[in-house]
């Protein structure tokens, strides 16, 4: 297993369809992100030595990951990333607490800072960097799993392989 290019992430295939309908709508030019692809990274892991990563896996197992949603209500680009995206206005306390646990769990590791502030979004196109985005209709979005991820390079650009994953249970813990 390549553990270069690991990422936490929760996968969007609920909102999948009304993802790829507002890709039409955009009309923008950039590479359209497949909707079999679409996700919320929680954290970029990068490279992990193999006890770091036997680390990780335990002490996610440990954590109590709790049910959210998440409304996403609003377009925004990534100028120098060239990445247009939809994200939320409000985050939801459950998802800023595990952000921070997570935070918390991956220092003690002695696994490097995140190299950004956490920004939940989706990502809808790369390669494109149009500042005119205009308002849009909320999506909701659900997620049901955290899952640990693999990213390989190719022409088309990175492909995203699901690892392992873990179930949200409701309620707060």
């Amino acid at each position: 297993m390549d553990t270069s290019r690991l990422f936490l992430a929760f996968p969007a295939d609920e909102p999948a369809p009304a993802l790829s309908r507002l890709q039409n709508s955009l009309g923008l030019s950039g590479r359209r992100i497949p909707a079999s692809q679409f996700h919320l990274t929680l954290r970029f892991l990068g490279p992990l030595t193999p006890i770091q990563s036997g680390s990780l896996l335990k002490q996610l197992s440990q954590i109590r990951l709790t049910a959210f949603e998440l409304e996403l209500d609003r377009l925004g680009c990534f100028p120098r990333a060239r990445v247009v995206w939809i994200g939320p206005s409000r985050v939801p306390s459950a998802l800023s607490a595990l952000s921070d646990e997570l935070a918390a769990r991956c220092a003690a590791l002695k696994l490097g800072p995140p190299h950004r502030a956490f920004r939940p979004h989706i990502t809808l196109f790369r390669h494109d960097s149009t500042q005119e985005l205009p308002p849009i209709a909320p999506i909701r979005y659900r997620p049901s799993r955290l899952c640990l991820y693999s990213s390989t390079l190719s022409e088309q650009g990175p492909n995203y392989h699901i690892l392992q994953s873990w179930p949200l249970t409701e309620g707060e813990g």
